[in-house]
Order: structure tokens, then C-alpha cells, then sequence
């Protein structure tokens, strides 16, 4: 998080300097389309929902996260200050899970999803060639790749084998704030993880038995900033 706070001033900074000190030329809005591409970094935000371990309820799991990186293609369609925004695009999330009084001593997980949001979205200034806008709307997506690894001791771990394919769909709510200067586009905003079509399966042991059966139900949230370009 402290690197996402230190990354958001120095957008912030630019984008004031830009404004301060350096003439754009600006984007135009009033054509119905506009096309753009974004790349930038997200924190993903675990929130453990339900989690058993043998039918037993677990309780205050903690978890961690890293940065990890996110982009798409923006696709834009323009009504006076208003805009619907079409974006396909994919982010890598990283996160780690332990609760070591029930033998789970860490679990690191890294996922890639491939994203669809919709979005609506509002100009609430504009200034010559600095626009403001507030947007929201849902987005879907689709991990197509997740690995999990175990620590079993504290030098040695192994791959997590889940009893089914962790490959699942996530619908969220998507919200924030984006700033254009001239051509440049830099937005950020805050995924809340609504639902999971289905949730994770996995034993703590190598055999077959069913001895440490855990199911865990998770939403990863997701605090990113991004910067793009737009036509």
C-alpha cells in the first residue's frame, strides 16, 4: 500500500506540474469514439468470506498482497459529458494467506484474470485540455491462470493442488476518478469484489484422504492506478 500511496503523489504531481507549466493540445470529445490503451499497477485487498478446515469454521486468517500489473484496451463512446466506456484487458494479482494454528504456514498464490468492465462516466470540469470525470460500473472477469504454492516447513514448499480447476468467473463493482490532459489519460479506481462463481477446494496433505480438507471462500479487491493515452 505504501508503494500505491507513493506511485498516486507522483501521478498527482505531474498532472499538476502538466497543468501548471505545459500547453496540450486537446482531446476531442465531441466526436462520437474515442480509443485508448492503459497500463498501470493494482493492490490487490484479500477478503477471507468463509473458510473451513474439515467442516470446522477458521477464524481471523491473515493474509498479504504485492503490487501487481494491469492493462486494456479503451474503447469510448462520447454523449455531450456524459460517456459509456468499453475495456478488455487483463492483471496479474499476487497474495500470500497463513494462519498458522490451523498448519496453514503461508500460502502464495499468483492469478491472472482477463477483464471486462463497462463503465458510465460523468465530465465534471473541463478546462481547456484538462478534463475530470467521475465513473462506475460493473465489471466481469475471468482468471484463466492461478498457481498456488504451500510452505511445509519454513525452507521447503510444494504446488497447492485444488480438487477442482481454480478457474472461475468474479463479478465486481468498479468506481473512481480519471483526469485528461490533452491526450494523456490517468484514472484511478477501486474494483469491490461482489461475487465468485465458485469457490476453492484443497488438502493440506499430499495423500488422498480427507484428513485437513480445507474450502475457502475469498473475494480479492482490487486499489489500482493507471495511465493511458487516448484518440
Amino acid at each position: 500500500m505504501k508503494r500505491l500511496a507513493t506511485v498516486i503523489c507522483l501521478a498527482l504531481s505531474l498532472t499538476l506540474a502538466a497543468e501548471a507549466q505545459i500547453k496540450v493540445k486537446e482531446l476531442n470529445v465531441n466526436k462520437r469514439f474515442n480509443w485508448g490503451i492503459r497500463v498501470g499497477v493494482n493492490a490487490p485487498l484479500v477478503d477471507i468470506r468463509h473458510m473451513t478446515l474439515d467442516g470446522n469454521k477458521i477464524d481471523e486468517s491473515d493474509s498479504e498482497s504485492s503490487l501487481g500489473l494491469s492493462g486494456s484496451f479503451i474503447g469510448r463512446y462520447n454523449i455531450k459529458r456524459h460517456y459509456i466506456q468499453l475495456e478488455v484487458g487483463m492483471h496479474q494479482s499476487h497474495t500470500r494467506l497463513y494462519n498458522p494454528d490451523y498448519g496453514l504456514n503461508k500460502i502464495n498464490t499468483s492469478s491472472y484474470a482477463v477483464d471486462v468492465p463497462v463503465l458510465y462516466g460523468y465530465n465534471i470540469t473541463k478546462h481547456g485540455p484538462f478534463l475530470m470525470n467521475l465513473f462506475a460500473g460493473p465489471r466481469v472477469s475471468y482468471i484463466c491462470n492461478e498457481t498456488s504454492r504451500i510452505n511445509t516447513s519454513s525452507t521447503t514448499s510444494r504446488n497447492l493442488v485444488y480438487d477442482d480447476k481454480p478457474n472461475s468467473f468474479s463479478f465486481y463493482a468498479v468506481g473512481g476518478l480519471s483526469t485528461t490532459i490533452g491526450h494523456l489519460y490517468i484514472d484511478f479506481r477501486y474494483a469491490y469484489c461482489i461475487k465468485n462463481s465458485k469457490d476453492q477446494s484443497f488438502r493440506l496433505g499430499n495423500d488422498d484422504t480427507q484428513v485437513g480438507q480445507v474450502k475457502l471462500s475469498r473475494a480479492v479487491n482490487e486499489l489500482s492506478i493507471s495511465i493511458g493515452y487516448l484518440w
